[in-house]
């Protein structure tokens, strides 16, 4: 007998009544998802965050009177136990960038499948992150977004200074053996690092640290 999976209350923020009605015809029916609103504007999907108070809300870009991402930065700020997942057509690094730096949890192109989009709501509930593995390393390799400032922010205060430089190297794509030539340390003293690290940031692996080092403006 296999227990009840509980129930991810998911939120569609998308100014295209169409596609609204199309992310909710591809949700229905999975288990353990069920979609309890929409939103077609920056300011509806604050208001209805607080209203409908889902697990995730699904947030398009470019919609009416702020944008995506600027609405995902204050229902964050307002609603931090929401996580965001941007949905949008748009496979911009400059977007992926600024999505995570303003709280998303994760960043999805349209044209992804159920199976990905449902996966992703299950991972972000679950405190993971989910972003396309292309995009990832498309915006790694493209650096901050011009105009964006890089400041650490709290996250950076928890990591040492060594931890930092470590980090910003696990961004970048490097193993433990390269940030052990590049740093000039024995590799089992990196290892602990990246270990120390992802503990502090509470992350599972290194994707997600990476994702971090993003959110924090180490990416160069």
């Amino acid at each position: 007998m296999t227990e009840d999976r509980p129930v991810r209350r998911v939120m569609v923020v998308d100014d295209h009544p169409v596609v609204r009605d199309g992310i909710r015809a591809m949700l229905a029916g999975q288990p353990g998802i069920e979609v309890v609103g929409s939103a077609g504007s920056g300011e509806e999907a604050i208001e209805k965050a607080g209203e409908l108070k889902p697990d995730v809300i699904l947030m398009d870009i470019r919609i009416p009177g702020m944008s995506g991402i600027e609405a995902t930065r204050r229902i964050k700020e307002q609603f931090p136990q929401v996580a965001v997942i941007v949905l949008t057509m748009y496979d911009s690094e400059t977007y992926v960038v600024e999505a995570l730096r303003a709280g998303a949890a994760g960043y999805l192109v349209k044209d992804s499948s159920r199976e990905l989009l449902c996966s992703a709501i299950e991972a972000v509930v679950s405190g993971g992150a989910m972003v396309q593995a292309g995009l990832l390393r498309r915006a790694i390799s493209a650096g901050p977004p011009k105009g964006v400032e890089t400041k650490s922010g709290a996250l950076a205060e928890r990591l040492t200074p060594r931890e930092m430089e470590v980090l910003r190297l696990v961004a970048q794509g490097k193993d433990n053996r390269e940030i052990c030539q590049h740093l000039f340390l024995a590799e089992v003293t990196v290892k602990k690092h990246v270990q120390s690290i992802m503990a502090k940031l509470g992350v599972s692996d290194r994707t997600n640290a990476a994702l971090a080092a993003i959110r924090m403006g180490l990416v160069e």
